[in-house]
């Protein structure tokens, strides 16, 4: 009950109707995991303290974005549009996606690297980064389906970001440092995260959030907005913190990772919302313009992280002023697509 306050307490301020079944649809959206993928870690390392704070800053994503669904929801219908026809490459891209998401649970489902002095850490290793690679060279190899391309690079970049932590992991298992093993470690259980949704959609049956592409492309402008203007609320800090060249060398490795990885769950979940809402034909070259822009976005963040997880303070100081360009490049498509 106290969530259905909250709820009609934000529409009260905001002085809109929620259309019937918002709370609903919300609720949803925060309580249900896809059928298809019961919760399966895929990558050997278990929950800790680190994890725990990984978790949270998800989540708060998750949850800034579902509620802003619920009360656009309350100001637009939807929009009608017809997706194309059907690309016959995508049952046989669902299916390569599932095998290879199959094949990495079920080989590292027994295996371990949960603490520094772990002994299973270097089999856990050696039999996940060959599973990993494997998957990114059958991605590379599949002509992917066009409404996938920017998550399908997205995915591709994940994944090879997943093998470098796994290899990261072992380096500092076998030198015995704890702080290496541990920053390594939060970045695997981030990778295992971004996993589950990018699967599930690419599916067909992660829940969706935004009811019409009106609403999914409303979201995305107003997070990109917040950020850009230096007007963050709660969910848009992580961008925000980011949207300066040199903000991760004043603040520690620990607090620009939990940005960045804030910044990338946006990201993803925006994307997400456009695929499952096709836009209108007449906008379907700029709404890929918009996906690409958000796909470049997370390649910027992937960038970020990978210079803390290697120590590279000028590549992540570069990555920082990339994300800033390209922000502002992607606010620029999304306020054309919005206007038009």
């Amino acid at each position: 009950m106290e969530e259905k306050n909250l709820f009609d307490q934000f529409h009260e301020a905001l002085d809109v109707e929620p259309r019937p079944g918002a709370y609903e649809r919300m609720r949803y959206a925060f309580m249900s995991h896809p059928d298809a993928l019961k919760k399966r870690p895929v990558f050997p390392t278990r929950w800790s303290k680190m994890g725990l704070r990984v978790a949270a800053v998800l989540a708060a994503a998750v949850i800034a974005v579902a509620l802003g669904a619920a009360i656009l929801a309350g100001r637009h219908g939807p929009v009608g549009s017809t997706p194309a026809g059907p690309d016959p490459n995508v049952k046989a891209y669902q299916a390569l996606i599932k095998t290879d998401y199959d094949s990495l649970a079920a080989g590292t489902g027994s295996l371990s690297c949960s603490d520094v002095n772990d002994t299973g850490c270097e089999a856990a290793v050696a039999t996940t980064v060959p599973l990993l690679t494997k998957w990114v060279s059958d991605l590379k190899s599949f002509h992917t389906p066009a409404q996938f391309a920017a998550l399908d690079a997205m995915l591709q970049r994940h994944l090879t970001d997943a093998i470098n932590i796994q290899n990261a992991q072992l380096a500092a298992h076998k030198s015995g440092n704890l702080k290496d093993f541990t920053f390594a470690g939060e970045g695997a259980f981030y990778e295992n995260e971004w996993l589950d949704p990018t699967i599930g959609v690419i599916a067909g049956s992660y829940p969706k959030v935004a009811s019409s592409y009106h609403d999914a492309l409303a979201l995305a402008r107003q997070h990109i907005d917040a950020c850009v203007s230096q007007a963050p609320g709660p969910a848009d800090l992580g961008c925000e913190h980011l949207y300066h060249p040199d903000v991760c060398a004043n603040v520690g490795v620990q607090a620009c990772a939990s940005d960045a990885y804030s910044a990338a769950a946006q990201i993803q979940s925006f994307l997400i919302s456009l695929l499952q809402n096709p836009a209108p034909t007449a906008l379907a070259a700029k709404d890929r313009q918009i996906q690409s822009d958000l796909a470049q976005l997370d390649a910027d963040i992937v960038a970020v992280t990978d210079g803390l997880l290697s120590g590279d303070s000028a590549k992540t100081t570069s990555a920082e002023a990339q994300f800033l360009a390209d922000l502002a490049h992607a606010d620029n498509d999304i306020g054309v697509v919005g206007s038009a």
